[in-house]
């Protein structure tokens, strides 16, 4: 009887021997694929940004207001070598610290030249580094599957693409709020542990702020609080706020702004402290921004901005108080972290759409959570979802109906008509998309077949209440949607409204020795200097001087169509135009003309 029991036991041990070894192996396998699925989406995630990002940095001029503003900082940067503080055309003080422009002018330089791609190229590759952020993110709040859908609808959302692509600070702030705030949440995890990660937290903070200034600090500060308040985790904010790393997060962060300060005295004060920070969040009314809105102004443009993917948003929010999210961890941090982004930009009395941007990262986590695990709807839910469908299926038909009219060689049918209800400065946008339309190609027609194939497929597929088979629809159509309007329509704009082709003929017709000068009127002048390559002077004369001025030398003038036309009414002997720009300006309303002055007693050429 013994012998039996100790058999029984001999056999017990074996098969919890081979349970324990079974185990173990399993843990080693999931450890692997898990190691081979982090190297395959990111090499996934990386191509995808490389594809959306990248190839038009160069290739698409300046055209609007924003960009070229900021382009001149950087070139202040590279052509006079003063980083610390920089001037606009030498003259003006720039409306933001100068992080982006630092990124800019150092691409600059290691390529030995500056372009629209130098100055471009670091808010595509902090958009591309934001999107794996996330992703590891992902990782660590739910499972890689999640994480990667994350990645995807990040990359893929109107907001996110189109501030990836242009000489904007935002992407920046939004780069350096997203890794610190994804810092944080491994730090109090416990991911990650020991003094370089708690000071690289705190140096990511400081280098923040010279993103966009203080907002860059006081959004994560909020969040971590409000999460740590919420989870009662005292000790661990007490630790936060005692570390020795809030002064460095101090020293970085604000000692540019005692520098700047001490250079650009009480214009710098005015223009970066008070016009930036005080007056466009607490100031309405008079005194205030150029900017103000409304508190709601914000929830349109929260769903706009975020298409395709918002078409799910209420079933996001929802789903929040439905499956009890802000009792896990990683989601009331993920949710806390939108709600206060959107609220403190909604109280602050100058508003912008593209101010949303760092609550991107967050949401797409949140609606790619939502896809992953909502296999159940309701009756509710059920006709919520097919009224979506029923959107998607509108689309296509619009969209297919364009199609058509293409084909057939019509494009937007009875566009007059269409363009009389839109206001004038919209017409000119909308002409342009109509010419692009007539001259679409065989590989045009075929993008734009498919677009109408993923809108029929995404709305089949939501009247099925099939929610696992739509994220990859939406994927494809918004991968192909921008890579149609950044190789189509994009490009048309861009040829109406640049000056960069005016201003280099421009170039190569002044006369050796002369001066090229600006003439005050209502066009945009940033870009003009840019593709000058440096500062253009700027005539404060009036319209009698300026006429003796080009009777008694070889100096060109660069002015509005209009202007000159007001000019030439008080004095017909003055020169016809030289040239003419093709481009009429960002509002596609101010075309420009240059005049060369001719020297008493020489003919003019």
């Amino acid at each position: 009887m013994f012998n039996r029991l100790l058999k029984k036991a001999h056999l017990r041990f074996r098969s919890c021997q081979s349970q324990v070894l079974s185990s173990e192996v399993n843990a080693k396998l999931e450890t692997r694929d898990s190691k081979l699925f982090l190297g395959f989406h990111i090499a996934v995630l990386s191509v995808l940004c490389g594809l959306l990002f990248f190839p038009r940095l160069g290739s698409i001029p300046f055209f609007d207001k924003g960009e070229p503003r900021e382009a001149l900082v950087v070139q202040a940067i590279v052509r006079s070598g003063e980083w610390l503080f920089p001037l606009r055309n030498e003259a003006e003080i720039p409306s933001k610290p100068p992080l982006f422009h630092w990124f800019g002018a150092l691409t600059s330089l290691l390529l030995g030249r500056m372009s629209e791609a130098t100055v471009r190229f670091p808010s595509a590759f902090f958009a591309t580094l934001g999107v794996l952020v996330v992703y590891m993110l992902g990782r660590r709040i739910y499972d890689s599957r999640t994480a990667l859908l994350g990645g995807l609808i990040l990359a893929t959302s109107l907001a996110y693409q189109s501030q990836a692509v242009v000489a904007r600070v935002d992407m920046t702030l939004t780069f350096f709020m997203t890794l610190s705030l994804a810092l944080f949440y491994l730090l109090f995890q416990g991911s990650l542990a020991g003094p370089f990660w708690y000071y690289s937290f705190y140096l990511l903070l400081g280098i923040g702020v010279l993103a966009k200034g203080p907002v860059s600090l006081v959004i994560p500060g909020m969040v971590i609080c409000l999460f740590l308040g919420l989870r009662k985790r005292w000790d661990f904010l007490a630790r936060l706020c005692s570390h020795k790393g809030v002064i460095l997060t101090l020293l970085i962060g604000f000692s540019w702004y005692g520098m700047a300060l001490i250079r650009g005295g009480e214009d710098f004060f005015g223009r970066q402290v008070m016009h930036e920070n005080i007056a466009r969040f607490f100031v309405y009314g008079e005194g205030g921004t150029g900017h103000q809105k409304p508190v709601y102004h914000y929830f349109p443009y929260l769903f706009l901005l975020g298409l395709p993917w918002t078409l799910f948003l209420p079933f996001v929010v929802i789903d929040w108080f439905r499956a009890k999210s802000f009792a896990e961890e990683g989601s009331l941090f993920l949710i806390l972290w939108v709600l206060v982004t959107f609220v403190l930009f909604s109280l602050s009395a100058g508003k912008r759409a593209i101010y949303l941007l760092p609550l991107y990262p967050s949401l797409a986590l949140l609606t790619a959570r939502w896809f992953a695990a909502n296999t159940e709807t309701g009756k509710l839910g059920a006709v919520g979802l097919r009224l979506i469908g029923g959107v998607c299926l509108v689309a296509s038909v619009v969209v297919g109906t364009v199609l058509i009219g293409v084909i057939r060689g019509e494009g937007l049918g009875s566009a007059d008509s269409i363009a009389s209800v839109l206001r004038p400065k919209d017409q000119a946008g909308f002409y342009l998309v109509r010419n692009v339309l007539e001259q679409g190609g065989w590989l045009f027609v075929s993008v734009m077949a498919v677009v109408v194939f993923l809108w029929l497929l995404a709305g089949w597929h939501l009247f099925r209440l099939s929610i696992s088979a739509v994220p990859m629809k939406l994927f494809f159509l918004s991968v192909l949607t921008w890579l149609l309007a950044q190789w189509s329509f994009v490009p048309a704009m861009a040829e109406a409204r640049s000056y960069r082709s005016f201003m280099g003929e421009v170039s190569r017709r002044m006369v050796p020795g002369s001066q090229l000068y600006l003439y005050p009127g209502a066009f945009d002048k940033s870009s003009l200097v840019f593709y000058h390559g440096g500062p253009i002077p700027v005539l404060e004369e009036n319209p009698e001087a300026l006429a003796k001025k080009l009777r008694s030398s070889d100096d060109c003038v660069i002015m509005g169509e209009e202007e000159w036309r007001r000019i030439q009414t008080m004095d017909r002997s003055l020169p016809s135009p030289q040239l003419k720009s093709a481009g009429s300006g960002p509002d596609g309303d101010a075309p420009l003309v240059v005049i060369r002055g001719v020297k008493s007693g020489e003919p003019h050429s």
